[in-house]
């Protein structure tokens, strides 16, 4: 055995070295792996970018087993890079650092990519995490900030919170207000362990010590540990002494000492300047029929301008929170409600949002909000179309709007779960006014599809054969295809878009054969006598709030017709005979000449709730009326609904149902029978059925 082995040994050992040709002589395998990287090389230093890469792709190519293959690898995507090819450099790059993710060029690797991504300026998959023990600190300063931009637009934000800190620390000027932004972008997303680390690894001087730290303090007093929140805000305020740093380091100490609460002040933010200042008015003149704004009144209000901006918004509610607000209504938009929000959960303030943000409730406790979300709007269409009208089928037709995606999805969703289907979906671009295309591609209509149907193919053949004239040719196809039944199997068609988009959709799903007055006996009375077919297969149009507008039921557009019969759910009904909204609707008319809208009716509610339940059960913390809004004795009956907070603390009130009976929009009981007639069994009405 051992003599085995030994001869095996001399054998290798007097096999031929690997060899390959280079320059037209022969060398070693490593040699000549070394000799054609150097010229790559060259050519790089020389600035000849796009040689370079070609030369480094061809010794990847021939050197797949060299030692120097990593070297090239990463070169080959830095070449790239520099010859302004920066996709193809980007793929390079990305695919060797998962090929080769511990490759001592790993870290300029990851410094390349980064600088690349900034440039594209787009999404890309996540970057590892930089080794920075390996980088000398002139590569570590100048490296920050593309990678602080590639972490932070990756999601990564831990690394992007570290490294921004150090490109803050070496940037001067406008540029540092600049990154000073991203920076503390990140450190509101990063974990708080990251956090914690940062603010005990960085230098106390260093300009990115206060953001780290104050948000680490605001974290340390929403767990409940007031006492570290107290010292590390302390620590805060010595390092800067003014400014928004300063402000929020004041707040959190006044918090963590129990600033002193008064129980009788609310208050409000709104952005009463920008885009949004619109909706703030009309928002503040429902709120001045229940609070009153001048400090009359037992409960007194403090408003602040939130100017639609998340920072700002945030600081506000730290304001109020500084001047012992026992509570927070608002704001508004999406941005600004979830940065107010999540300040109000760390400082412990009771909130009551106008927003509809995603996730809002979800950030704690402390966040209530009375503003129907889409999610809710959607469910509660789909699941009355199945229980009560007894839909087992849907078409959804929508636009592609941020909106109308949106309400689509849990429009789906909720007919998933009711074990329903959509056999029938569309959508549409957001300014279109010809809606024929998207709704015969609904009914099998379009041409693609009548090509497949096996009737109207042969027939159409035939016409092609035995008529020469063109225009009689062209004729008699245009008639056939008129006389191709649609195929109408879906029960009900779900439009979430504008009133003034679905009079134009209406029409256009009439002109297909498409009945949607099922509840109107005269006109299916008159559709029997001219098709005879005593058999008639009927649509329901479901809508959201959108439809609920003059425009819809116009008798001058002369397409009211098209949409009798359609049922959809408001958040307010100005015409509602509920007593309560009544009642807001003559005071908010008489008040200010014209009738409510949605926000000013539940930004009137919120503040109705809040003011009763501070007046009826004199709430001494703001625990205490946290606890009052979650256990509410009775529902407040509001403008928009009697109002309730479920467990997740949204409030729970029932939707205006709405339907269209002869060019008026009515309000019906949705526990009641349904004020059309429900679907019936599609026994015959896929007869032919579609073929794709």
């Amino acid at each position: 055995m051992k003599r085995s082995t030994a001869v095996l040994l001399l054998l290798l050992a007097c096999a031929p070295a690997r060899t390959v040709m280079v320059n037209g002589r022969q060398v070693p395998y490593e040699e000549g792996a070394r000799i054609e990287l150097g010229a790559a090389k060259a050519s790089f230093d020389a600035g000849k970018y796009d040689l370079a890469a070609q030369q480094f792709a061809s010794f990847i190519q021939r050197y797949r087993d060299s030692d120097l293959l990593d070297e090239a690898l990463f070169r080959h995507g830095q070449a790239l890079a520099k010859a302004n090819k920066l996709q193809e450099a980007q793929v390079a790059l990305q695919d060797f650092l998962e090929r080769r993710p511990t490759s001592p060029f790993k870290n300029s690797a990851v410094v390349e990519l980064a600088a690349i991504q900034a440039r594209l300026g787009q999404p890309a998959p996540p970057l590892p995490p930089v080794d920075a023990s390996q980088m000398s600190e002139q590569d570590k300063d100048l490296a920050a900030a593309a990678l602080a931009e590639s972490y932070a637009r990756n999601g990564q934000w831990a690394e992007a919170m570290r490294w921004g800190a150090r490109a803050l620390e070496t940037t001067s000027g406008a540029e540092r207000e600049s990154r000073l932004k991203q920076y503390e972008r990140a450190v509101e997303a990063a974990p708080a362990p990251d956090i914690a680390k940062l603010v005990s690894d960085l230098d106390r001087k260093s300009p990115a010590w206060p953001a780290a730290a104050l948000k680490l303090a605001r974290i340390q007093l929403h767990t409940g540990d007031r006492s570290h929140a107290q010292d590390l805000a302390h620590d805060v305020l010595s390092a800067t002494g003014q400014g928004p740093y300063a402000e929020g380091a004041r707040a959190v100490q006044q918090a963590a000492q129990g600033a002193a609460l008064r129980s009788n002040l609310v208050g409000i933010v709104l952005p009463l300047t920008g885009d949004l200042k619109g909706f703030a008015d009309q928002a503040l003149n429902g709120i001045a029929l229940t609070l009153d704004l001048q400090g009359r009144g037992k409960v007194q209000v403090e408003v602040v301008d939130t100017k639609g901006e998340p920072d700002v918004a945030a600081d506000a509610v730290e304001q109020l929170a500084q001047k012992g607000a026992i509570a927070v209504l608002g704001p508004l938009g999406i941005a600004e409600g979830f940065a107010a929000a999540t300040r109000a959960q760390q400082l412990g303030v009771p909130m009551i949002s106008l927003s509809r943000a995603d996730g809002l409730t979800a950030l704690g406790e402390y966040i209530f909000r009375d503003m129907p979300t889409s999610n809710a709007q959607a469910k509660a269409v789909a699941e009355y179309a199945q229980k009560k009208l007894n839909a087992k089928s849907f078409g959804i037709l929508q636009p592609d709007s941020a909106y109308g995606d949106e309400m689509a999805r849990y429009f789906w969703d909720a007919v998933d779960a009711g074990g329903s289907e959509v056999r029938a979906f569309e959508h549409y671009p957001l300014r279109t006014t010809t809606f024929k295309p998207f709704v015969q591609r609904m009914v099998g209509r379009s041409p693609e599809d009548l090509d497949e149907r096996q009737q109207f193919s042969e027939q159409s053949e035939k016409i092609a054969k035995e008529i020469s004239d063109p225009y009689r040719r062209r004729k008699a196809l245009s008639q056939l295809r008129n006389q191709q039944a649609p195929i109408v199997d879906f029960d009900a068609v779900f439009i979430p878009d504008s009133a003034r988009t679905v009079r134009l959709i209406a029409p256009a799903i009439a002109a297909e054969d498409v009945i949607t007055t099922g509840c109107d006996t005269r006109e299916l009375e008159v559709v029997k006598r001219t098709t005879k077919n005593e058999q008639l297969h009927t649509v329901q149009l479901l809508g959201t709030s959108l439809w609920d507008s003059p425009d819809l039921v116009d008798e001058r557009s002369g397409v009211a017709r098209y949409v009798q019969c359609s049922i959809f759910v408001d958040v307010f009904f100005a015409n509602s005979e509920r007593p309560a909204t009544k009642k807001f609707v003559d005071e908010f008319s008489t008040t200010y000449r014209r009738p409510p809208g949605f926000l000013e009716a539940h930004a009137y509610d919120a503040a109705g709730l809040l003011k009763r339940v501070l007046e009826d059960r004199r709430p001494q913390s703001r625990e205490e009326l946290r606890e009052a809004l979650v256990n509410l004795r009775k529902p407040f009956e509001g403008a928009a609904g009697d109002t309730v907070f479920a467990k997740d603390r949204e409030a729970q009130k029932p939707f205006f149902w709405l339907w269209i009976n002869r060019g008026s929009i009515v309000e019906f009981d949705p526990e009641g029978p349904p004020p059309v007639p429900p679907a019936a069994p599609m026994a015959d009405a896929t007869k032919g059925g579609r073929t794709r």
